[in-house]
Formats: structure tokens, C-alpha cells, sequence
């Protein structure tokens, strides 16, 4: 019976080893990706560049399609992986895409994925345009494939498919979760390619895309989240920029929400371009991992791959939809949360590295029990270091503002007031701030509060 057991914990261990390897070459791949994406490459060589990433390491062939300003799909680039036949690439790059109709619709924002993961003679029937295409088609010996579309600021802009042929693999479901993870990140890739290329084209052009980035930005509207009450406050500088180098960010991740409160190096559009990748790397780790500590890694290696001294300040809470499960916290180079306790204000993380300057710096995980009545609260520096004509707003100043505030909604006004009367309305850099507690019977009525308040206005992602 020993014998069984220990042959069970070592097939698990091997198990837990292989998705660990496994996760670890997807978050190299979208590293590799997001290199392309910050390069500033012309679109062709952002195309060619990206299908060389994905190919062979997840697919036999790639294919990207554009749509021109008709919506008509056009090839941009194949990759074809060895082991197939040298006819192959010319053949794929010269047949008109099989675009799924709903991707072409008048709607520019339709979305419609693809995915078979065994491809049968049927699925290549629907595929091909004639009888010749069909038989071509026939002769890749497809075994899955997947059609995502590439959508950036809103907008459907074309498609990515990847299939597996000769080299026996086959395509799951959760691999195509991951691709269509992946295609946001490509999707970013081609429309910085193409946004850098209109910049050299045309320079008096740039205050408007810029604009358009940043547009992309701001901050999401808040999800209602059961058991939590959330309130948020995001102010620019400069009535110019909408959108600056502070952010927030609220998603779903696997049995919880993931918060996230940053500050990246810089303004305009550079600052904007480095939240994008920061966001959507936060954002796709910690759907995969449910980890923050993985977050904070993954968005580590993205910075570095950028190679521009690209720097951020992040904060990552996980909150668990198991009320007796602890907040987990990690903190990168950014102010420590607050856990607002009646009158008492006191910091419950230490903050670790920033990201993007060590490759081996390493951050450790907090775990905090957040009880009825309590709260907790992340700031950007904007907050603390705003000028005013008594000098500077403090540390200090701060928990006296958060002393008392009885839920998430209080706590953001009266900061906010404070913040507005002790600048006199001048920003000299952007601010934002995250407050969440455990809802209790007044939940209901923080929530209508917290949507009445200018602090926490919700805009629309573009």
C-alpha cells in the first residue's frame, strides 16, 4: 500500500511540474509577443515577427488577416512550421482568409471565435471556398485549429489562426482560452505597430493618437462584487491628459477578484503604452495562475523585455469568494495598503521591489483577515506627494483623512475633498485609489452611494 502511494504523490508531482512548465513557456511566449508590441517594428515586420513566435512553439501554421476600411479580410502573414510541404506556405498565403462571417459585420466590435479540435472532413467542407480549395485544404492534415479575432481599442481590426498538423499535437479547450488571452496581447502588438508607423508618417498627428491610447485607458467601471463593497477614485493632471501613468483595475479571477492599483514611469503616450502591457500582463496571469505573486513576476519579464527602462509601481489583492478566506496581498515598489480599522490607520504589506528594474527580485505574499467594519485602502504616491499652498499632503494628513470612515464610498470622498481643497483643484501628477471592504447590511446603500459620487464615476473602456 506504501509502495502505491508513493508512486501516486510522485505522478502527482510530475503532473504539478508540467503544468508549472507549461505556464511558464505561455507567459514567455506573451513576453515575447509584448517585446514586438513595444518595438515599433512597421506592421509587416510586427506581422512576420509574431507568427515566427508562435511557430512551431504552439501551432504547425499561423495565419494573420487583416481587415481593410470595407471589411474585407486580406493575408498579412503565414508561418509554416518544418515537416510540412514547401507548397504549403505559398498556398496558404495566396487563398482568401476564411474569415467567420460575424467577424466581418457591419458591427466593428462583433467578436466571434473558432475553435475544432478534431477536424473533420465536414469543418474543412465549411472551410473551403471550391472544390480545389477543399482538397488543399485536405492535404494540410489539420488535426485542431483555432480563429480568434484581434480586436484593440474596441474595435475588430482582423484574426488570428493557429492550427496543429503534422506534428501530431492537438488543440484543447484550455488552449484555446489561452490563444484568445494571447490575441489581446497581439491585438496590442499590431495596433502599436500601426499607431508608431502613422506617428513617423505623420508627426503632426501625435497629440491625436496619443489621445486615442490613452482614451483605451481609463479606468474601468466598477464590477459589482458579492460580499465586498468598492469605491474607487482616479484624477489626471493636467485637464490635457485624460489618462496619465497611475491606474486601477478590477477583474475575475478563478474563485475570486483580483484588484490591482499601479503607477508607471512617465506621461502622454509612453506612460500609456506601458499601462496597456502592464494591465493586460496583470490581467492574463492572474486568470491563469489566481496568484499575485505570478502577476507581479509575469509583468516583471515584460518590462524587462522592453528594454527602456520601463518602470512600475503595482499592488495586487486577491479577494476570495469564501468570506473566511484571508485577503492575499503583493506589493512592487508601490505605498503599502492601509487597513482602515475605525480611527486606526495602519500598513498591512511591506513594499517589495519595483517592476522592471532586477530580473531576480523576488516579492513575498501577505495575508490579511479583513474583518466587519475594517477596510482596505491603496493610494498612488500622486496622493501623498500632492503640492499645495502648505507644502506638501503627507503621509500623515492621509490617515487622518481615512480615520473613521466608515466604508469604502466615505473613505473616498472625504479624500478626495481633501486632496481638491488642499490643491486648490491642481494636480501636479495623477491619483488614484482603491478602497474595499467586506459588504454588511448597508452594502446595498454604499454601493448606490459610491456610483452617485464624482470619485467614482465609472467611464466606459473605448
Amino acid at each position: 500500500m506504501g509502495a502505491v502511494a508513493a508512486l501516486l504523490v510522485l505522478l502527482l508531482l510530475a503532473l504539478m511540474a508540467m503544468r508549472e512548465r507549461k505556464a511558464r513557456g505561455r507567459f514567455e511566449l506573451l513576453a515575447d509577443v509584448a517585446a514586438v508590441s513595444d518595438s515599433g517594428a512597421p506592421l509587416e515586420e510586427a506581422f512576420d515577427a509574431i507568427c515566427a513566435i508562435l511557430v512551431p512553439r504552439i501551432a504547425d501554421f499561423c495565419m494573420i488577416d487583416v481587415l481593410d476600411e470595407n471589411r474585407v479580410p486580406r493575408r498579412a502573414a503565414v508561418r509554416v512550421a518544418p515537416g510540412g510541404r514547401p507548397e504549403f506556405e505559398a498556398g496558404l498565403a495566396e487563398r482568401m482568409p476564411s474569415t467567420p462571417p460575424r467577424m466581418v459585420a457591419d458591427d466593428r466590435s462583433s467578436l466571434e471565435s473558432r475553435f475544432y479540435e478534431r477536424v473533420g472532413e465536414y469543418d474543412l467542407r465549411g472551410l473551403s471556398h471550391d472544390e480545389d480549395d477543399f482538397e488543399f485544404l485536405q492535404s494540410l492534415g489539420m488535426r485542431s485549429a483555432i480563429t480568434v479575432p484581434l480586436r484593440a481599442r474596441g474595435e475588430v481590426t482582423g484574426a488570428l489562426t493557429l492550427a496543429v498538423a503534422w506534428s501530431g499535437r492537438r488543440y484543447r479547450r484550455e488552449d484555446a482560452r489561452f490563444v484568445r488571452l494571447l490575441a489581446g496581447q497581439i491585438a496590442l502588438a499590431l495596433d502599436n505597430a500601426g499607431l508608431f508607423a502613422d506617428l513617423e508618417r505623420a508627426e503632426h498627428a501625435r497629440s491625436r493618437i496619443a489621445e486615442t491610447l490613452q482614451r483605451g485607458l481609463l479606468p474601468p467601471p466598477l464590477p459589482h462584487i458579492p460580499g465586498w463593497s468598492v469605491a474607487a477614485m482616479y484624477r489626471p493632471a493636467g485637464a490635457e491628459n485624460e489618462v496619465g501613468g497611475d491606474f486601477y483595475d478590477l477583474f475575475r479571477v478563478p474563485g475570486g477578484w483580483m484588484l490591482a492599483v499601479g503607477d508607471v514611469t512617465g506621461r502622454g503616450a509612453h506612460a500609456a503604452s506601458i499601462t496597456a502591457v502592464a494591465r493586460y500582463t496583470v490581467r492574463t496571469a492572474a486568470v491563469l495562475t489566481d496568484d499575485p505573486l505570478e502577476a507581479l513576476r509575469t509583468l516583471n519579464r515584460a518590462l524587462l523585455a522592453r528594454g527602456d527602462s520601463a518602470l512600475c509601481s503595482l499592488a495586487a489583492i486577491t479577494l476570495s469568494e469564501d468570506p473566511a478566506e484571508p485577503v492575499r496581498l503583493a506589493v512592487a515598489g508601490h505605498p503599502p495598503p492601509l487597513l482602515v480599522d475605525g480611527e486606526e490607520v495602519s500598513e498591512v504589506a511591506a513594499a517589495d521591489p519595483v517592476l522592471g528594474a532586477f530580473p531576480d527580485a523576488e516579492w513575498s505574499l501577505s495575508r490579511v483577515e479583513v474583518r466587519a467594519g475594517q477596510q482596505i485602502v491603496v493610494v498612488t504616491d500622486g496622493i501623498t506627494e500632492a503640492q499645495g499652498p502648505r507644502g506638501r499632503f503627507g503621509e500623515e494628513r492621509l490617515r487622518a483623512d481615512l480615520g473613521g470612515a466608515a466604508n469604502p464610498a466615505l473613505a473616498v470622498q472625504r479624500l478626495e475633498g481633501s486632496l481638491h481643497e488642499f490643491t486648490e483643484g491642481r494636480f501636479d501628477d495623477d491619483v488614484a485609489m482603491l478602497a474595499v471592504a467586506r459588504a454588511g447590511d448597508g452594502a446595498a446603500a454604499t454601493d448606490v452611494l459610491a456610483a452617485r459620487t464624482p470619485a467614482t464615476a465609472r467611464p466606459e473602456m473605448n
